[in-house]
């Protein structure tokens, strides 16, 4: 295994600075693409994560993940529901912890391009993926309990290059890194129906899915994500890469723009950064961020009731860890953006987002929660 990292990073590191050159100067690279959202057999974890915002203003959450050699716990498949306005239905939340989660690839998928997957967990559910589509089925009849979830016309993180995500050129060197991420969809449509306790709600709304892959979470990892007006959509996740070292990843996409920030202007070295200034505290349930490029500049503050958080379990090396992580999914959002034309301009303000209606999703996890370090004590 050591001998196979050394021999393929020299070429990994190639592409990226191959896609990095395509990026900034337009000119077409041939640098081969897979697509990261299939599964990758040979990582530490594996998790698929999908936020649907209901057109109500609720949430549907679904997660399924495997910590593969797990001591304990080493299969979550887990669903949160916040009511909307228009809800029957009491919030809530299941985890399961499965014996195994079995990983079937259609035979005439070539990994590289097609999506055709399932993942089954007996006697929960399943989740199926096709290259237009994903549904999930969870069925657990002892609880009463009963989720059908379809996701089609994917919104992909880029157009111009569909198999992107967050991370851009440094996918190639995913397997390097000890934890990676990618989003398959910044909005897809869906169709749901909850079934609990004999009573059933249905509704429709806009779906955002994502998966986590590498060697395990970090120690302190914020995460956030909204769905604005006009199809405009906001996804954030970063915290501690290494030792005193914090990175972010972000995007924003509307009609209009369609910005990307990652290190090294989302990079810091404690508290230092020449291009970015974070603030969190778990407690108010408060973010800010501020970031910049030469040309382009984002700030955005999220917020939401302490007592809106719900604790979730998170993948680490030994196994999922209950109440690792805490999520709300009622969080309100500001974001503003700046561009300029050359570095030596002032900025000029060209869009800012205002979302009064709380329903943008807030996680902080590991160390960047006071919540995981009271249960630590």
């Amino acid at each position: 295994m050591l001998w196979r990292s050394i021999h393929i990073f020299p070429l990994a590191l190639t592409k990226t600075l191959l896609d990095y050159v395509q990026l900034i100067t337009g000119v077409s690279l041939f640098v081969r693409r897979r697509d990261h959202f299939t599964p990758h057999p040979s990582a530490g974890f594996e998790g698929y994560y999908t936020r649907t915002q209901l057109d109500d203003g609720g949430t549907l959450a679904t997660i399924f993940c495997c910590v593969r050699g797990a001591k304990t716990r080493e299969n979550l498949v887990c669903v949160m529901y916040q009511p909307g306005s228009n809800s029957i239905l009491p919030p809530f939340k299941y985890e399961f912890y499965p014996d195994r989660i079995d990983t079937t690839v259609h035979p005439l998928a070539r990994p590289e391009y097609d999506r055709a997957f399932k993942l089954s967990a007996e006697d929960i559910g399943t989740m199926e993926v096709t290259s237009t589509s994903i549904h999930y089925t969870i069925s657990v009849p002892q609880l009463e309990f009963h989720v059908d979830l379809r996701l089609t016309k994917d919104t992909p993180w880029s157009y111009e290059r569909p198999l992107d995500g967050p991370m851009g050129p440094l996918l190639h060197l995913s397997d390097f890194l000890p934890l990676n991420w990618h989003v398959r969809s910044t909005a897809s449509n869906a169709e749901c129906s909850i079934t609990r306790a004999g009573q059933t709600q249905r509704g429709k709304g806009t779906a955002h899915v994502e998966k986590n892959w590498g060697r395990s979470f970090p120690s302190g990892w914020i995460w956030s994500q909204a769905s604005g007006p006009m199809g405009s959509t906001f996804c954030l996740a970063g915290g501690d890469a290494l030792y005193g070292v914090q990175s972010y990843l972000i995007g924003y996409r509307s009609p209009r723009l369609q910005w990307d920030f990652r290190p090294p202007f989302t990079f810091a070295i404690g508290r230092f950064s020449p291009y970015m200034r974070v603030e969190h505290n778990s407690v108010s349930g408060t973010f800010n961020l501020e970031t910049k490029t030469f040309t382009r500049k984002l700030a955005v503050s999220i917020a939401a009731s302490p007592d809106s958080f719900i604790g979730l379990p998170a993948p680490l090396q030994e196994g999922h860890r209950p109440a690792f992580a805490f999520e709300s999914f009622e969080a309100s959002i500001s974001i503003a953006l700046w561009e300029r034309r050359w570095p030596w301009q002032d900025w000029r303000l060209v869009e800012t987002i205002w979302k009064e209606t709380p329903c943008t999703a807030l996680e902080f996890g590991g160390d960047f929660s006071h919540r995981t370090q009271a249960n630590q004590d």
